[in-house]
């Protein structure tokens, strides 16, 4: 699933070809896409609205298009939204045709079809997993003052924890075992048991991992691209995440995995404690 830098690259990479461009036509493929309202109140409500700004939270890319609407997309597993030129051929697994102004056309694409599109008036409609995330890696919100607290109140496994988007916003499963590779704990690992030096250090490599995302333009292993169908390179800088058995970076160990909340997990036994 993409998480916060992934989304973050979709949302930049959109920008410049979407934003102040109006809709002229919406085609829907799929109607169970679209979570909020109907499909045909949808089109409705999007058709000859200027897209106003191209923004993020957590993992909810979130379209302004008026000041009394927006439209908030989950790509979930394997969604993407693509800007090309209208005369050229729709991508693989097009599901939902954006026209815009100005010969550019913009498609949601899903080959397992879990991404969830919602369009909000006048915040009629309660998004759960949107309404109720937790601050982001990055803002001043996300700090060890907040952070500390919350773990001590927690008895479930570290990992576990920070996966939770009402604690952290944005952080998945490749996330998650890299700040806490960077930060040396465990991922099985109480909560309720981190130090405060501990606390401090997990904080700073969550933003860390976080910052080095967006910047190698997210991670590709199978279906992710970007705003412009791009493939992202951070693949190539992790230390843990799909390196089961391979050799630790910092001290040669081979790597470890197991399952920590249902969620497959890599460490190393020696470096993280």
């Amino acid at each position: 699933m993409p998480e916060l830098p992934e989304v973050e690259q979709v949302r930049k990479t959109l920008l410049p070809h979407i934003k102040g461009k109006k809709i002229t036509k919406v085609e829907i493929y799929l109607d169970r896409l679209i979570k909020h309202p109907t499909p045909e109140q949808f089109i409705k409500g999007l058709t000859g609205r200027t897209i106003e700004d191209v923004c993020r939270r957590g993992k909810y890319l979130v379209l302004q298009t008026g000041s009394d609407q927006k439209l908030i997309v989950h790509l979930r597993m394997t969604g993407s939204l693509v800007a090309q030129s209208s005369k050229l051929e729709p991508p693989a697994y097009a599901k939902i045709k954006f026209e815009l102004t100005d010969g550019v056309t913009m498609w949601f694409c899903d080959i397992r079809t879990f991404g969830t599109l919602y369009l909000v008036t006048d915040a009629d409609c309660y998004i759960a997993g949107y309404e109720t995330l937790g601050p982001e890696p990055l803002t001043v919100g996300f700090n060890p003052e907040y952070l500390a607290p919350v773990a001590a109140k927690s008895r479930k496994p570290i990992k576990t924890l920070i996966l939770d988007q009402t604690v952290i916003a944005g952080l998945g499963n490749i996330y998650a075992d890299e700040c806490l590779a960077l930060a040396g704990i465990l991922p099985t690992r109480i909560a309720n048991t981190l130090t405060r030096e501990e606390i401090e250090a997990l904080h700073e490599a969550a933003n860390k991992v976080i910052a080095q995302g967006i910047a190698n333009r997210g991670t590709t292993f199978r279906d992710y691209k970007d705003g412009e169908g791009n493939k992202g390179d951070n693949q190539n800088h992790l230390l843990v995440y799909g390196r089961g058995g391979e050799a630790c970076k910092t001290c040669g160990e081979a790597l470890a995995t197991t399952k920590v909340g249902g969620r497959g997990t890599t460490y190393c036994a020696n470096c993280q404690h």
